[in-house]
């Protein structure tokens, strides 16, 4: 039987369900939701799946030890306990990052030094080769518990790779793919995104439709790990890609702005998704519900007005986003509306009812994605 390790999905504050969600349908195990996370376990082929796979998960962790020493001697007693050179080697370039609350063990900077000087006479060799490659080491202290976690993900997932051509206030490529799938849309539903930009929203739908892994071409920090099998990575690496399913899409993307619409198409060729979207250049104001057999979704993730100066302009245009999702969509059953929005004064400006409501961060602001 192959071993189990533990492991930490790191998401979004707000977006642990959905994140929990995704696990199960990995056939991860003992899943439990803290705030900011996920704990799981399963094996190392698990691991690869879901930083393959994972749509609204940051980066995943690999628990290596827990521990309760509150003095640098103690945690040196626990660092010693772990087999650092499954993880590191001459190659690694080794940061530590710490995190402590509320526990007598608390500067930082020292418990990283301190455990980064450790590890380096468990490993006399450490960073000493060529081909140096980052790893990273987390310590969180909360009230006198501590665990030792080590980074398998090396750049964030949200990083996806396609968004090389960004517009302004470009959306978390997990928060978009997270909205996605909190509004329930199917595949056989049209998606209507206006007010696109760089298109996150509607290419991470066109990759969910396609059922395409958003991270075949990262390059996991666990792939360099000493102990690191290929023929494990290979095969799993292998299977989602093959997932991938040849099917057509009804999403439809636009923007008033040129520059966002070239930005869009740009970065859905890089996603290989840009068969699947249809794109045009379009004023909101023009925006008409299109004749479908089985409904669809409109997804919405307006400008907020947060510079001085903007903030009358823009609670217009909501009050007009409001007036087109009332005379289009909201008397329809068929249709349903999903809107990021940052604060209450925003959704007054809609005036219409609420169904539903989750919170979560978004570029440090407390936010609402609002179903109507």
């Amino acid at each position: 039987m192959a071993k189990q390790h533990k492991f930490f999905a790191v998401v979004v504050p707000g977006l642990e369900r959905i994140a929990a969600r995704e696990l199960e349908s990995f056939a991860a195990h003992d899943i439990t939701i803290e705030y900011g996370g996920i704990q799981f376990s399963g094996t190392l082929e698990l691991l690869y799946r879901v930083n393959l796979r994972a749509r609204s998960i940051t980066r995943v962790l690999m628990r290596l030890r827990t521990f309760r020493s509150m003095t640098l001697e103690g945690l040196g007693y626990d660092l010693k306990k772990v087999a650092w050179h499954l993880f590191f080697d001459e190659n690694t370039t080794l940061h530590v990052e710490v995190h402590s609350h509320h526990s007598r063990l608390n500067h930082s900077d020292d418990i990283a030094d301190f455990t980064k000087q450790y590890i380096q006479k468990l490993l006399p060799k450490l960073e000493t080769g060529k081909k140096q490659q980052s790893q990273t080491l987390h310590i969180r202290l909360d009230n006198n518990r501590g665990v030792l976690s080590l980074d398998t993900s090396g750049e964030r997932l949200d990083r996806r790779g396609y968004r090389l051509n960004p517009v302004k206030a470009p959306l978390r490529e997990t928060i978009a793919a997270a909205m996605v799938q909190w509004s329930g849309w199917s595949p056989e539903q049209a998606l209507l995104v206006p007010m696109c930009g760089s298109g996150t929203l509607a290419i991470e739908a066109a990759s969910l439709g396609l059922n395409q892994a958003p991270n075949l071409e990262h390059d996991f920090s666990c792939l360099h790990y000493p102990s690191y099998k290929d023929k494990t990575f290979q095969k799993v690496l292998g299977k989602c890609a093959s997932m991938q399913k040849e099917t057509s899409l009804d999403i439809l993307a636009s923007d008033y702005n040129k520059a966002a619409v070239e930005a869009c198409l740009d970065n859905a060729k890089r996603a290989k998704v840009d068969k699947a979207i249809q794109l045009e250049r379009q004023d909101i104001h023009a925006l008409k519900k299109p004749v479908t057999k089985h409904g669809g979704v409109l997804i919405l993730n307006p400008p907020y007005g947060q510079r001085i100066g903007e903030e009358a302009k823009v609670l217009s245009l909501w009050v007009d986003l409001g007036n087109i999702i009332r005379e289009q969509f909201a008397d329809d059953t068929m249709w349903k509306t999903v809107i990021i929005c940052p604060d209450p004064e925003h959704e007054k400006a809609l005036k219409l009812n609420i169904k539903k409501r989750l919170k979560l961060k978004h570029g440090g602001l407390d936010v609402m994605l609002l179903e109507i």
